[in-house]
């Protein structure tokens, strides 16, 4: 595109956790305009009426723009909805702008999977067939710079995806254990994720039988019964931090991750040096008896969710896919 041109931008879901930081980050992006932020919640409100810390924000509003008005005006638009819900709108989208849906509707390739998982029948399996492309730059990125359809990844999925990539093929078997924040649980309160039952405490949930393991395993090239899996919630808001302990009949290939703008090789995780940040940090050491334990840290808001699909956006549109993103900088939540 053309450096002068803007991208005209539409986010739906604008007030949940995952829409305010794309709104967040998307506000320094030199190459975008916002053209609709949309929440049914609202007919036209001031954004900074909405976000009080964005009262300096003028000519903002958020909407209750029908979706049809925001698919013809948008050259990209990103869908923040729960999950279903981008099943029951997609049409309405698909072949009129460029779409990057954060919801799992569009990850999977196969109706069964989601309907295991997410425990309901997909309502639109025809398009489970590769019509969405897998949103993760180190594993897609030439078909995401040609893609009108991205499925963002989910956040977990995403950072053990990158621990174990330099072993695809090669595992005999993996444990993992992941401890993330409480916004990974959403803006709405569902235990047990809310963060108040969680103040100095921690508590597993859904082992070996988190929604994201689908995801985990086609990549990794494993099967479920190779792989256990204990997510745990903590008491803090932003971040995920896992250990994965790995039987593989080879040792990492670090070289992967080579020109990854945002993976960093560590010799430590730690999460505060991650946190708003879009960087993936990863460390591999040798375990005892030829395994061997690899660590990794991301911002589960932002490179699990606003990062990666800004990355995405920028590389669908022809720009340095790290534009707006290598910052550190105030954060909420």
């Amino acid at each position: 595109m053309n450096n002068n041109e803007k991208i005209k931008v539409s986010i739906i879901g604008v007030t949940g956790f995952t829409g305010s930081e794309l709104l967040r980050v998307l506000l320094s992006h030199p190459n975008i305009e916002f053209k609709y932020l949309v929440s049914r919640q609202y007919e036209s409100e001031p954004l900074g009426n909405v976000f009080t810390r964005l009262q300096h924000m003028d000519g903002l509003y958020i909407t209750n723009t029908d979706h049809e008005t925001v698919a013809n005006d948008s050259d990209v638009v990103f869908l923040c909805l729960p999950h279903v819900a981008s099943q029951e709108v997609i049409e309405t989208f698909l072949g009129k702008t460029k779409i990057i849906d954060m919801s799992a509707d569009f990850r999977l390739n196969n109706a069964a999977e989601y309907e295991k998982f997410y425990k309901t029948p997909h309502k639109k399996p025809e398009l489970l067939n590769g019509r969405f492309i897998y949103g993760l730059p180190e594993l897609n990125r030439e078909a995401i710079k040609n893609a009108d359809a991205i499925a963002n990844p989910g956040c977990n999925a995403l950072l053990i995806q990158m621990m174990l990539l330099p072993f695809t093929g090669n595992i005999k078997r993996v444990d993992i254990s992941l401890l993330t924040g409480t916004t990974g649980g959403g803006r709405a309160a569902r235990d047990p994720v809310d963060h108040p039952v969680l103040s100095g405490n921690v508590r597993s949930y859904l082992i070996n039988e988190h929604r994201h393991t689908s995801e985990i395993t086609r990549t990794a090239q494993i099967t479920e019964e190779q792989l256990n899996f204990t997510p745990t919630v903590g008491p803090f808001l932003r971040g995920i931090f896992a250990t994965a302990f790995i039987e593989a009949n080879a040792p990492a290939n670090i070289s992967v991750f080579n020109n990854q703008p945002f993976i960093r090789i560590c010799d430590k995780v730690e999460l505060t040096n991650i946190v708003s940040t879009n960087f993936c940090d990863l460390s591999f050491q040798n375990g005892n008896n030829g395994s061997y334990i690899v660590q990794g840290a991301t911002d589960n808001l932002l490179r699990g969710a606003a990062g990666t699909a800004i990355q995405n956006m920028n590389l669908m549109f022809g720009l340095d896919e790290t534009t707006a993103l290598t910052f550190t900088s105030p954060i909420y939540p």
